[in-house]
């Protein structure tokens, strides 16, 4: 059924494209839609088999800008996405939103937004829903989460923003109060193990500042975010009521020429538990620190074709980086609790419509896996990853 209702999808949205061309210029319409196969030894991604081939990863995407005049814009974007057991493929409202432009002066431009937002996190996080905008199959899963997206691209809320232009660059700012979508299961699994409650989302602010000067050769930014949630019981729960808030931080750099990208993202996340009472606190991470970071250059070494190299790492606790205080702790896998991913990868753009991507991984340890895909018993380490995707957009 889900594959009929994907292929359904996708003729509406190769219609739509031709139709696309007709609108007025006020009313814009694009799609996308990508097709990717995982091969791994050990754990799966996607709902594949270790060493078999798994092709249930896909997205099909499209959305609608309608501008009625200069100083308004009503966006929204509905999302089919398939990634084994964390996505099913139902389709939602990715986010749906209305910008109004308050000010605009000198090259100065402040605006506000309403809606289901889009959340900004990082260099990537408000562009990642479309593959051709990511460095790669994937994007660096130690601050882009996939398996957290549906929880973390955006939200129900409210932003003030400003884009302006200054005698040595560009600044692009966002200050966003939000309520985040995170009834998700693959999220109480991450934060509570494997009890039957679930969490709802408080409101939560967060902020974003990116400065791009040297004619974009350097990109910097900052995001800092307050987010929080509450834990509602299951029954049968041995967990009490209680609330997380995770403070983070995200530096970010990059630096940018004709045929070199390379770019660097540290972040932090500190978070703060009340409540659940519990005494065995190793499991539910009270009070620790989650720090992740990545390397990554990109070289367009040919008219059309890329390569990329980056490392990538996780630890669920910076103090324990190698997840072994939580393994004599608990007699859980240390391998949950940390991963370091080596990625080489390689793109090829035959049209501006087309991307076509492989990528090969060689992880230690399984932090940012699905824990619905892979219990923690099962978990191997070292292992290997391919990825392939073909990408369309319109």
């Amino acid at each position: 059924m889900r594959y009929a209702l994907s292929l359904y999808i996708s003729t509406l949205l190769v219609s739509a494209s031709a139709l696309a061309e007709g609108l007025p210029e006020n009313i814009q319409v694009h799609g996308f839609v990508s097709q990717s196969a995982a091969w791994t030894n050990h754990n799966q991604v996607g709902g594949n088999q270790p060493g078999k081939v798994g092709t249930d990863l896909h997205e099909i995407g499209g959305n609608l800008s309608w501008r009625p005049d200069a100083d308004w814009l009503v966006s929204g974007q509905l999302l089919s996405r398939l990634a084994g057991a964390s996505d099913n493929g139902n389709v939602r409202v990715d986010y749906a939103f209305v910008d109004h432009t308050l000010l605009e002066f000198e090259g100065q431009r402040v605006g506000v937004r309403v809606g289901k937002i889009k959340i900004p996190f990082g260099f990537y996080n408000t562009t990642r829903d479309v593959a051709h905008t990511r460095p790669g199959v994937i994007p660096p899963q130690s601050i882009y989460y996939d398996q957290l997206r549906s929880s973390f691209l955006a939200a129900p809320g409210m932003a003030v923003y400003g884009d302006g232009e200054m005698t040595s660059g560009g600044l692009h700012w966002q200050v966003s109060i939000i309520r985040p979508e995170i009834n998700d299961r693959n999220l109480t699994i991450l934060m509570v193990d494997q009890q039957p409650g679930h969490f709802n989302g408080l409101p939560s602010i967060l902020g974003q500042a990116i400065y791009d000067f040297d004619g974009g050769r350097w990109r910097t930014g900052l995001t800092m975010s307050n987010m929080k949630m509450q834990y509602q019981p299951g029954v049968g729960d041995f967990l009490h009521a209680g609330h997380i808030t995770l403070n983070t931080g995200v530096l970010s750099l990059e630096r940018n020429s004709e045929e070199w990208t390379h770019t660097v993202e540290y972040a932090l996340t500190h978070q703060i538990r009340n409540g659940f009472n519990v005494p065995f606190a190793p499991i539910l991470d009270m009070g620790t620190t989650i720090e992740a970071a990545y390397f990554q250059t990109q070289w367009r070494f040919v008219q059309q074709w890329q390569a990329l190299a980056r490392f990538d790492m996780l630890y669920l606790n910076s103090r324990d980086r190698n997840g072994l205080q939580f393994a004599a702790a608990t007699g859980m896998p240390a391998a949950q609790r940390y991963a370091r991913d080596w990625t080489l990868g390689l793109r090829f753009d035959p049209s501006k419509d087309w991307s076509l991507f492989a990528e090969w991984h060689r992880v230690s340890g399984a932090a940012w896996l699905s824990k619905l895909d892979n219990p923690p018993a099962a978990l191997a380490t070292p292992w290997n990853m391919l990825l392939l995707q073909a990408a369309w957009r319109f």
